[in-house]
């Protein structure tokens, strides 16, 4: 029975053995197929594509010399820039010392302009309104004595329609 056994045994190992095989054989042929499309694959994916390298090759290379002059434009107009607001910070500093000067000078006319306002008017009030002041003083005067001339009169005529405490009575 050993012997039938083994021969058994033998049998199905060399069965499994050919079977492997030709799953082996399955799976190269397979891995084979999948290889060979994607070599196609990948030549008409080079095919497609070299084209388009080209063309970019080719764009760069028209646009390296450009890039370089418009680099080269934008640092000229940078420190042109520069300059020119470095020459527009020292003109408004002068500008800004000028129009001090130009308002202290104005400030200077101004205060002795009113100055001589303020001297024309202490004039006209010395020599104007003082003379004024002195004669309506005057005809102050002249109104009280009239008035006090005229009351006097009246006193006389009123003397004797007085009574004898209206004497001390004077307003």
């Amino acid at each position: 029975m050993n012997s039938n056994l083994l021969t058994f045994f033998i049998a199905i190992t060399s069965a499994a053995v050919v079977l492997q095989t030709a799953i082996l054989l399955g799976i190269y042929l397979a891995v084979k197929r999948t290889t060979t499309q994607m070599e196609g694959i990948s030549l008409d994916f080079q095919r497609r594509v070299n084209p388009i390298l080209e063309n970019a090759r080719d764009i760069l290379a028209d646009a390296t010399p450009k890039l370089r002059e418009i680099t080269t434009n934008l640092n000229e107009a940078s420190s042109t820039l520069k300059r020119q607001a470095e020459t527009l910070g020292d003109t408004a500093v002068e500008i800004a010392v000028r129009a001090g000067n130009k308002v202290a000078q104005a400030d200077e006319v101004l205060t002795r302009a009113l100055e001589g306002v303020e001297r024309a008017t202490s004039a006209v009030q010395n020599s104007v309104l003082s003379p004024v002041r002195r004669v309506n003083g005057v005809l102050h005067a002249i109104s009280v004595g009239i008035g006090a001339f005229l009351n006097q009169k009246q006193r006389g005529r009123d003397d004797g329609r007085r009574g004898p405490g209206d004497e001390g009575m004077f307003v």
